[in-house]
């Protein structure tokens, strides 16, 4: 390469080189004017720093409060809601009361026109209890009376297995006898006396009734004080207010529904205030119940469900009235157990076999 060729190159790379350093000296002195400015801000944010420490703390009181507030509302709106409810709640129970306290009022205006009618009737004094229903007293009677005590030993089970069923109803009983100062208790429809002589060993004094004389003596050789004779007349003979409770254990779907009306009505007079008046009758939603072991009872005239219990005793005064479902098949549960198997239909078929109605006269007029 010749002399002056490379010195022009030298003097290129001289030129570049001066601009490239003016370009640095550029280049520094923004970023020192850069770094001036960036300080700047910082301690401008520093600054700023206390002032949003500040903001934060008072949002944060702010949202404390407004927590609060709502937490109160809440509390208050809880408040109105429950007592409206309460207020709802006792209202429909007072009212429900009070219709049972009419409907008691026009029970009893019912039998003493019965009273009055029966007697304008014969042209006597109105007596002071209904005529009892007159009793069969015959050779075919007594020869019914042994057959259905046969069939009751065969199928309706064990007197043991029958006072286990019945042992639930102990409790309620003796509630009963607690608030009616210790007044005995009538088993209508008494059979074989196993509900006597459950009432026995609890302390209960307690007098049954039926008109199987077969059965009577039976519970009588048990030294349990069985009488014989129908409900009507045992109920009619009774003084007012003389009894704690009054039971009958698949008794009334042995009846004409007038009958049971009739009793379901006496057993509001008779019973103290704070008395029971108990029914329990085969329940015929259990389908197996209702198609088949309802009727192997020949006696038996027709079913007696929860609903028109119910009815029955509302209309007759009673308050409160409780349903209770009980003693499922055995069955139930290992239905119920099965894979794939609809529970509705289990309890439909192997549920609760009998339907009790457990009624309450008042304590006092309200």
């Amino acid at each position: 390469m010749s002399g002056v060729k490379r010195a022009g190159d030298y003097l290129t790379a001289i030129f570049k080189l001066g601009r490239t350093e003016r370009w640095a000296k550029a280049a520094y002195r923004s970023l020192e004017t850069n770094e001036d400015r960036f300080g700047a801000l910082e301690r401008r944010i520093d600054d700023l720093n206390p002032r949003f420490d500040h903001l934060q703390r008072q949002i944060d009181q702010l949202q404390g409060q407004i927590d609060e507030q709502s937490d109160r509302w809440d509390g208050r709106t809880r408040q109105l809601k429950d007592g409206v409810k309460q207020q709802i709640h006792g209202e429909t129970q007072s009212l429900m009361a009070r219709n049972a306290e009419l409907a008691r009022n026009f029970v009893e205006v019912s039998r003493r026109l019965d009273q009055v009618l029966l007697a304008t009737q014969k042209g006597e004094t109105p007596p002071a209890r209904p005529d009892p229903l007159p009793q069969k007293a015959d050779g075919l009677s007594a020869v019914m009376d042994s057959f259905y005590h046969k069939l009751e030993n065969k199928y309706r089970g064990t007197p043991s297995d029958i006072r286990s069923r019945l042992r639930i109803y102990l409790p309620d009983v003796e509630s009963a006898v607690i608030r009616t100062d210790r007044k005995p208790v009538m088993d209508i429809g008494c059979g074989r006396g196993e509900w006597l002589g459950l009432l026995k060993d609890a302390g209960i004094t307690a007098i049954g009734v039926d008109t199987n004389s077969v059965q009577i003596g039976e519970a009588q050789d048990q030294g349990l004080d069985a009488r014989q004779g129908t409900a009507r007349s045992a109920l009619a003979e009774a003084e007012d207010n003389s009894l704690a409770c009054i039971t009958a254990h698949h008794l009334i779907e042995h009846l004409p529904f007038e009958e049971v009306l009739w009793i379901t009505r006496e057993a509001m007079r008779v019973l103290a205030p704070g008395g029971l008046l108990l029914f329990e009758t085969p329940n015929v939603r259990n389908v197996l119940v209702g198609a088949t072991s309802f009727h192997n009872d020949p006696t038996h005239l027709h079913p007696m469900t929860d609903p028109v219990l119910n009815v029955l005793f509302e209309t007759v005064g009673f308050y409160p009235v409780e349903t209770r479902h009980l003693h499922p098949h055995e069955k139930l549960a290992e239905f119920m157990a099965k894979p794939g198997f609809d529970p509705e239909l289990a309890n439909l078929m192997f549920g609760a076999q009998d339907l009790a109605i457990l009624g309450h006269k008042p304590l006092k007029e309200t």
